[in-house]
């Protein structure tokens, strides 16, 4: 019902790096062999987040109500999902950030209107950050200047200036 084409135009995007961004963590984390003296090996990743899915289905019902009800028309029914979907992928990147203390992993920058953060650290750590149920995928480095840029042309929602 709500057009998400900017986060989900991003995701294509970067989805198309994510095999090799994979791969990538995957050689470095077999990188630690040999004289035993190079172990922290650092990698540089994407990694997106998304809102709870239970939390948008319920955001999406109760504003199709509103639209049902006559409270709100489809321009203000749209915009208005946009702004609290867009609150609720912040909440997801804060409460990432909460959870890197258990791992070492970094945030270095994040463009929160997307739900995408650059990160560094352990290749294993990095790994490891996919089974937290707010993290949708890692992706190549290169994508977080991509979210960046349409961050930076995106202006739908008015509510939000990319960080970095």
């Amino acid at each position: 019902m709500f057009d998400d084409t900017g986060r989900r135009r991003f995701l294509q995007l970067a989805g198309t790096g994510t095999a090799a961004s994979m791969a990538g963590c995957s050689a470095l984390s077999n990188h630690n062999g040999g004289a035993g003296g190079e172990e922290t090996e650092s990698a540089t990743v994407t990694l997106a987040v998304q809102p709870d899915q239970q939390s948008l289905q319920e955001l999406q019902s109760e504003i199709q109500s509103q639209v049902q009800s006559g409270e709100l028309d489809r321009m203000q029914a749209q915009r208005e999902f946009q702004q609290r979907r867009a609150e609720l992928t912040r909440n997801a990147v804060d409460d990432f950030r909460n959870r890197t203390g258990n791992v070492s992993v970094s945030v270095d920058d994040t463009v929160s209107q997307f739900g995408v953060m650059r990160v560094s650290g352990d290749p294993a750590a990095l790994i490891e950050t996919l089974s937290f149920e707010e993290v949708s995928g890692l992706f190549p480095a290169s994508a977080f200047e991509q979210a960046q840029a349409q961050a930076g042309t995106s202006t739908a929602s008015g509510t939000e200036t990319p960080t970095g």
